[in-house]
Order: structure tokens, then C-alpha cells, then sequence
């Protein structure tokens, strides 16, 4: 959570075009039930047309957060230097930390729709 405020922070400060990027929460209520209605709404005709069109796209790909990985993957680094060459077992901690951040990373974590 940390790295998110920090992260907001650092776009706040300096003014970047996107600051208003930061939602806390998804509001589903009724979205879901409107989704579900205008599926069933659409005629039968234009759906092959759309569905021909697009692309199938992998969903692991959409959810990824390249922040998190990339942080993971530092404090899996951190923890293996700790492992080798430390004297106080912070290699736990980082390991852990680094768990959580590969999960977050990849987005399991949160409703997925």
C-alpha cells in the first residue's frame, strides 16, 4: 500500500496528467445486473459481426501490475542477498513481502469479473 501512495504522491507533486487515475474502489452494484441486460438485449445479427472482429486477449495480461512485479522481484533479490550474506534472518520478511507482492502483481487479489 506504501508504494501506491507513494507512487500518488510522486504524480501529485509533480503535476502528471495522471492524477486522477487513483480510485480507491470499483463500485459494481448495479453494473453487473446492467451488463447481464444489454447482453440479452442485443440482437442476434450484430452479434457475429462484433465477435468476428475482435481479438482474443489473455486476461493474466490485463490484471498484471508491472509495479508490483517489478518490486517483487527486488525484494526476492533482497531476501536471497540477506540469505547468503546476513546475520539477522530479515530474509524471512523479505521472502514473504515478496509472496504478496507476486500475488498482488499478478492480480489475484480483488474481484475479478
Amino acid at each position: 500500500m506504501s508504494l501506491h501512495r507513494t507512487k500518488a504522491t510522486l504524480i501529485g507533486l509533480l503535476e502528471a496528467g495522471r492524477v486522477n487515475e487513483w480510485v480507491v474502489t470499483e463500485k459494481l452494484g448495479d453494473a453487473v445486473k446492467n451488463k447481464s441486460n444489454a447482453k440479452e438485449k442485443q440482437p442476434s445479427n450484430t452479434t457475429t459481426t462484433k465477435n468476428a472482429v475482435k481479438k482474443p486477449r489473455s486476461k493474466l495480461i490485463d490484471r498484471m501490475n508491472f509495479l508490483e512485479l517489478g518490486f517483487a522481484v527486488f525484494l526476492f533479490i533482497c531476501g536471497c542477498v540477506d540469505f547468503m550474506h546476513g546475520k539477522y534472518s530479515y530474509y524471512i520478511y523479505l521472502f514473504l513481502q515478496s509472496i504478496t507482492f507476486f500475488i498482488v502483481g499478478f492480480g489475484y487479489v480483488g474481484t475479478i469479473i
